[in-house]
C-alpha cells in the first residue's frame, strides 16, 4: 500500500515497540475464507501438498535472488564476489522447483493462479496510479496562478481565467490538502467554479510518519501563502495518534493563532518570546497588541499586520467554520488503445469500492462540504 500496488485499506498497529507489527482485519478474513474453500475443494492431502510444495518453492528461489541482489546495491559488495554463491544456491532451488512444477496438473496450478491474479491486481492499480498522478500534476500550481490582488485590495481570479472578482463569504475554510504543497486542487476547483472564498482559509494536510507517536512540539508546521487570511498546516503524525477529531477545528485554529503570535512578538520583542508566554497569549487576543506596542513605533506595521491577521481569523472562527473535501472522479481518454481503456475501468472500479468515505471522517456533517471534479486521464 506505501508503494500504491494496492488499495489502502484498514491497518491497525498492534505494538509501540515493534513497528512491524500490523493487523489487517479484511486480511484476516480472506485467509480465513480461502482456507476454508481450498481445504473443501482440494480431495486429498497430496493435491494440498503439491500445491505447497511449489508455493515454498518460489518463495525460497526469490529469496535467494533477493538476497543476492540486497548484497550487491545495499552492502555494496563487489557482482564478482556475489555471483558464484548465488549460482550454486540458485541451480539447488531450481532443481527443487523445476520438480515442483511437474506436479501442477495435480493440484499445483492453484498456487500459480492465485500468483498471478495477485500480480495483475498489483500491475493494475500502479498503472491506474500513475495515470491518476500524471492527471493530477496538470493542474498543481503556485496559489499566485488562480488568484492575483488588486491595488485597492480587491482580490480576483487571474487573467488566465477571466479576471472574476471573487466574493468573500464569512467564516474560516478548512481545505483538506492531499499533496502538501502548491495549491490543493480541492481549493482551485472551488473558487474557478463558484468565484468565492473563505474570509480565512486553512489548508490542511496529513503527513503520517512511521513511528508510534509524534511529540506536540514536532507535530504541527505553519506557514502563511500569498493569498490574504490564507495559512497551510501541514501535521506529522504516527500510527497511533488520532488527528481527524470532533474538535479539529479548535485544534487547527489554535495551531495558526500560534503562529501569527509568534511571528507578532518576534517583530516586537524576540527575546521576550518563550514557549510560555506565547502559550499564555494564545489564549488572549489583547496580550499580542500589548507585545507590539512593547516595542515601539518601528514595530507597529509589522505588529498590527499580525494583529489584523489574528483578528481576522478569531472573527472567522467565531462566525464559522466548514470543511471542505475533494471527490475526486475519474473519467478515461477516449482512444484506440482499448487494452488500456479496460486496465484503467478495472481500477476506477476498485478505486470507488475501495476509496474513504467522507462518513468516516468523524466530523460533524453540517460542517462538511464535499465538492466533487472531474478529471479525464
Amino acid at each position: 500500500m506505501k508503494l500504491s500496488y494496492f488499495p489502502q485499506i484498514k491497518v491497525i498497529h498492534t505494538s509501540d515497540i515493534f513497528h512491524g507489527q500490523l493487523y489487517i482485519p479484511m486480511a484476516n478474513w480472506l485467509l480465513m475464507v480461502g482456507t476454508i474453500l481450498i481445504a473443501s475443494i482440494y480431495n486429498n492431502t497430496t493435491s494440498l501438498g503439491n500445491a505447497y510444495g511449489v508455493c515454498v518453492m518460489f518463495v525460497t528461489f526469490f529469496d535467494t535472488c533477493m538476497v543476492s541482489l540486497a548484497a550487491m546495491f545495499v552492502w555494496r559488495i563487489s557482482p564478482f564476489i556475489v555471483l558464484f554463491p548465488w549460482l550454486i544456491v540458485a541451480c539447488l532451488d531450481g532443481a527443487y522447483l523445476s520438480s515442483s512444477l511437474m506436479k501442477v496438473p495435480t493440484g499445483a496450478w492453484f498456487t500459480i493462479a492465485l500468483a498471478t491474479v495477485l500480480a495483475i491486481l498489483f500491475l493494475i492499480w500502479r498503472f491506474g496510479k500513475e495515470q491518476q498522478w500524471f492527471a493530477e500534476a496538470e493542474d498543481r500550481f503556485p496559489t499566485s496562478h488562480f488568484v492575483s490582488k488588486d491595488p485597492d485590495g480587491q482580490i480576483r481570479l487571474t487573467d488566465r481565467y477571466g479576471s472574476t472578482p471573487l466574493s468573500i463569504t464569512k467564516g474560516l475554510g478548512i481545505f483538506f490538502d492531499k499533496a502538501g504543497e502548491t495549491t490543493p486542487i480541492v481549493f482551485s476547483q472551488f473558487i474557478l467554479k463558484l468565484t468565492t472564498m473563505p474570509a480565512v482559509i486553512i489548508f490542511f494536510h496529513l503527513r503520517p510518519i512511521e513511528t508510534p507517536s509524534v511529540p506536540a512540539e514536532d507535530r504541527y508546521t505553519v506557514s502563511r501563502l500569498a493569498i490574504p487570511n490564507c495559512y497551510r498546516l501541514v501535521v506529522r503524525y504516527g500510527y497511533n495518534d488520532e488527528i481527524i477529531t470532533p474538535n479539529l477545528a479548535n485544534t487547527i485554529t489554535q495551531q495558526v493563532r500560534r503562529y501569527l503570535i509568534t511571528r507578532a512578538c518576534d517583530q516586537a520583542d524576540p527575546s521576550a518570546c518563550t514557549p510560555d508566554t506565547i502559550t499564555n497569549k494564545s489564549h488572549t487576543s489583547s496580550v499580542q497588541r500589548s507585545a507590539t506596542s512593547a516595542a515601539g513605533e518601528s514595530s507597529t506595521v509589522d505588529g498590527g499586520r499580525y494583529d489584523t491577521s489574528l483578528t481576522k481569523l478569531e472573527d472567522a472562527y467565531s462566525h464559522g467554520v466548514i470543511y471542505i473535501t475533494g471527490k475526486e472522479q475519474m473519467r478515461i481518454k477516449k482512444s484506440k488503445n482499448y487494452f488500456r481503456r479496460i486496465v484503467l475501468w478495472i481500477f476506477l472500479w476498485i478505486r470507488e469500492n475501495t476509496r474513504a468515505k467522507i462518513a468516516s471522517l468523524g466530523l460533524a456533517t453540517e460542517k462538511v462540504i464535499e465538492v466533487g471534479f472531474l478529471k479525464d486521464i
